[in-house]
């Protein structure tokens, strides 16, 4: 896998020397990439670092996470941020209720969705029930906070060349 611009730092991949975001999550989520050939990432200053596995990646929800092969040989996984909260709801990462057909379920807020061409809703929240796993479902369907995470992952910096995430200006 080659990636080109500003999105090497969109990975969090482990290695001794380079640990993924620092920045509390309540909602921390670990994935397992196994691969059977090699894998490398282009670092800001053009260098390459080169990854075998099997590794881990931390996931946190907010991120979209999408998974692929390269050939036959590598499984690689890439999480780029995804849109931001909608006014009066609950960050991902929180935990919520939402109706299900025989009643309420606890669930975990994971990002919010927005696949209109301009942008502008109707919006949807993909979100892990209890009950049922990860699905999308409307906002119409989300009852509840029971407990609000602690850290909204866009108010963080997590760029190339930063020595630890820092909180943005202006939020």
């Amino acid at each position: 896998m080659h990636l080109e611009g500003d999105l090497a730092h969109e990975l969090a991949l482990s290695s001794p020397n380079h640990l993924p975001v620092t920045a509390r999550r309540r909602a921390q989520k670990v994935l397992l990439v196994l691969l059977s050939g090699r894998m490398w990432v282009h670092e800001a200053d053009g260098g390459r670092r080169d990854i075998t596995g099997p590794t881990w990646v931390v996931w946190y929800p907010g991120e979209a996470i999408e998974y692929g092969a390269v050939g036959a040989t590598v499984h690689w996984v890439l999480a780029a941020p995804v849109g931001v909260v909608p006014p009066g709801f609950p960050r991902p990462g929180s935990r919520v209720r939402m109706r299900d057909g025989s009643g309420t379920a606890e669930a975990l807020v994971m990002h919010y969705l927005d696949d209109s061409p301009d942008g502008t809703g109707p919006l949807s929240v993909v979100a892990d029930v209890a009950v049922s796993g990860i699905g999308i479902h409307s906002l119409a369907e989300l009852v509840d906070v029971v407990e609000e995470a602690d850290e909204d992952l866009h108010d963080w910096d997590f760029g190339p060349g930063l020595e630890r995430p820092w909180r943005r200006a202006g939020r």
